[in-house]
């Protein structure tokens, strides 16, 4: 059978939005003593949306898992790593990515619990 015929959900392409996955540069040198040599930051970026927690997602949760500054990611099958940081230009907020939400395996959607960190830190090129 053809799975690629069957339909996926997706977030609509309307909603979605340029988003940048920050990463910090640099890596342990050993010329320097194994020290930490910091470089560039590199901006990847992706389409992805922010939505707020919902109740379903506060259920299916242990307590104290969400704040007041939880709000969820969705892309379209971008990956992001859990404690890095996402900023988004349409709002000018800086998230850090807390957890991974599970998902059908089957398509490409992925979903995670991002906390605001705070207005800017646009850190674009």
């Amino acid at each position: 059978m053809n799975f690629s015929s069957l339909p996926m959900p997706q977030i609509p392409g309307e909603l979605m939005h340029t988003m940048y996955q920050l990463k910090s540069g640099g890596k342990y040198s050993q010329q320097d003593g194994g020290q930490w040599v910091p470089s560039k930051d590199e901006q990847v970026a992706f389409q992805g949306v922010v939505l707020p927690v919902s109740d379903k997602d506060l259920q299916r949760t242990p307590t104290g898992t969400y704040s007041k500054d939880s709000e969820k990611i969705y892309t379209n099958g971008h990956a992001l790593e859990v404690g890095g940081s996402v900023y988004d230009p349409q709002s000018d907020m800086t998230y850090t990515v807390t957890q991974e939400l599970g998902h059908n395996s089957i398509h490409p959607m992925k979903r995670y619990v991002v906390e605001a960190k705070g207005r800017g830190g646009g850190r674009r090129a």
